[in-house]
């Protein structure tokens, strides 16, 4: 499941593990399953992440699957960024008529992975707060940014002036947008230690024309002044502080910036079973898995620092999706549905859908054929006690969605409330050029996105249920006489309870299930509010500052509501017993 697309997930990081109780004896279903898993989550598959081999192998393996069942197969490659390396960096500072003062590469700047190429010898300093405009407060009045190089601060602080922004706005992804269109000549973010950011990529910006270069306060005052004192004054008072220093002496940049970026290809595999309806064989229903995953927790690991370098597994996400599809071809394939079924394995999820966002945007079948698609994102960890599927439908009736919910079988509970997964997978991709979507998951675990989602913890029982109900779901659509017609309605993910509203984080992610008694959590982030309160996996929070909290529902309004460094008092149930203590709200 994707880790950029997620920011609400993220935001209330780890969860409960669901141990998977295997039966004494497996059916073949079930044997075929854990043993592909465990194939796909094995330590040389390197982590599957993207741009690396074990990505490759692993289609290299998946192929080698359908073919060998006898299910024609063909390859899509795209190039994606894996590595950005400076090939020359220089630069110098002046002010007035003084000697320019050489900058050490690496210590006192450097670039960051998104930064445009450039060289000049003499760009005009222009100091503008955190780059922000909120109602009355605006870091740009009075300052002219044309060709000049900005200068803010990085770390935004929580203060009431900002209070009016959205998330998105205060981002640095909405900030950096801002002076995409104002023709600047390059961009520094101060940063708050004593040394410029280490060059790490970052593949989830968009590379710009203009540089973007790391800094600190202390590399630029000799020709800037009291950088730190103005990012302080601004805290203090809510008040701009910006100045453009081309008067009086002028100071200025002079730069030369060639950064050299690796590129590889990397694979979507498809594998293709035509349809046996002479009409109907046209149309296509499209079943979707992402195959990536996060290779050495480089990039998106919730780990935290101990788990950099270190293997990610990624068996339930997703190798239990892409061996859920594998499992279905040789049970669709005997079935001989009337419509043409597409096995979809997409690269990229984890860094931004990519893979489905490039299928769409280069379909195998004629994009206007295709009547659904299914996406099966985290399906290996159903709750042994309590059997449950959660099924969404962006894009797809709601009489489409019951009714695909009418055909599970009585021991298979269905919940339809996926929050903010809902649009976090690949169906998104999908839904977007209006093709109706389900969402098969089986929910998040204290281990997603870490080291320890691992083959070992898959419940295969659970994945041979969801096979055999995706499997009647798949069947129903590809043989009904009418597919579901897109309702633009249903495509509509939520922005009331979700991380638009979000200014403060606390450290949970829910139990997706359905509850009246409480939030139910399935785990706590490490270094978050709800792990220094002590909170674990299990807990039921039923208190939150001044609020009652009954549903999910009912905690996320009261997080909204929320300020960073606020304390609140939070009351939960361990085990039916009564708990209570203080925690201060970190900000997103």
């Amino acid at each position: 499941m994707n880790h950029a697309a997620k920011s609400f997930i993220a935001s209330f990081s780890a969860v409960l593990v669901l141990g998977a109780q295997a039966p004494a004896r497996l059916s073949p279903s079930e044997t075929r399953m854990k043993r592909e898993v465990a194939v796909l989550a094995a330590p040389d598959m390197e982590g599957r992440g993207n741009g690396s081999k074990g990505l490759a192998h692993a289609a290299d393996y998946i192929e080698r699957y359908y073919r060998s069942h006898g299910i024609k197969t063909q390859r899509q490659a795209y190039p994606f960024l894996t590595g950005v390396v400076v090939k020359e960096g220089k630069a110098f500072l002046g002010k007035g008529d003084s000697p320019q003062a050489p900058l050490q590469w690496g210590k006192d700047i450097e670039a960051y992975s998104f930064s445009g190429n450039a060289t000049f010898n003499s760009k005009a300093l222009v100091f503008a707060g955190y780059g922000l405009q909120a109602g009355a407060y605006n870091d740009f009045n009075g300052v002219d940014l044309t060709g000049k190089i900005i200068i803010i601060g990085r770390e935004l602080p929580d203060i009431h002036a900002f209070a009016s922004l959205s998330a998105e706005d205060k981002s640095l992804r909405g900030r950096l947008r801002r002076f995409e269109t104002a023709r600047i000549g390059g961009l520094i973010l101060l940063e708050e230690g004593d040394a410029a950011r280490p060059l790490k990529l970052i593949s989830e910006l968009p590379t710009l024309k203009f540089p973007v270069l790391s800094m600190t306060a202390k590399a630029l005052d000799p020709v800037c002044g009291d950088l730190k004192g103005r990012l302080k004054k601004i805290r203090e008072t809510g008040a701009p502080q910006s100045q453009d220093f081309v008067w009086a002496p002028w100071s200025f940049m002079g730069l030369t910036l060639s950064l050299e970026r690796k590129l590889t290809d990397v694979p979507n595999l498809i594998a293709t079973i035509p349809g046996r309806d002479p009409k109907l064989k046209t149309e296509a229903i499209v079943l979707g898995a992402h195959m990536d995953h996060l290779g050495r927790g480089e990039r998106h690991s919730l780990g935290g620092a101990s788990a950099q370098g270190q293997f990610h597994a990624g068996a339930d996400d997703n190798a239990s999706g892409t061996v859920m599809l594998m499992e279905l071809a040789l049970q669709l394939k005997s079935a001989k549905p009337k419509r043409t079924l597409v096995m979809a394995h997409f690269s990229g999820e984890e860094e931004g859908m990519l893979g489905s966002a490039y299928w769409i945007k280069h379909p195998t079948v004629p994009i206007q054929n295709v009547k659904a698609m299914l996406n099966f994102d985290m399906v290996g960890r159903m709750d042994s006690k309590k059997p449950m599927l959660l099924l969404g439908g962006l894009g797809a009736p709601k009489a489409a969605l019951e009714h695909a919910k009418s055909l599970a079988p009585a021991n298979l509970a269905i919940g339809g409330d996926l929050g903010a997964a809902a649009g976090s997978s690949d169906h998104l991709s999908f839904a977007l050029a209006k093709i109706p979507t389900f969402f098969f998951f089986t929910g998040l675990h204290a281990d997603y996105h870490k080291p320890s989602d691992l083959a070992e913890k898959i419940n295969g029982a659970g994945m041979a249920m969801v096979a055999k109900y995706a499997q009647s779901v798949t069947l129903d659509l590809a043989n009904a006489a009418q597919t579901p017609v897109f309702d633009p309605e249903t495509a509509k993910l939520s922005s009331g309870h979700g991380a638009a509203g979000m200014k403060v984080s606390f450290g949970v992610i829910p139990d997706y299930a359905e509850h009246t008694d409480g939030f139910h959590i399935n785990g706590v982030s490490a270094g978050s509010s709800a792990e220094a309160l002590g909170l674990k996996s299990g807990d039921i929070i039923v208190t939150f500052g001044v609020r009652s909290v009954k549903t999910i529902y009912d905690y996320m309004d009261a997080l909204t509501a929320g300020k960073a460094g606020e304390s609140v008092t939070v009351k939960w149930l361990r085990d039916g017993k009564p708990m209570e203590g203080q925690a201060v709200l970190k900000s997103r």
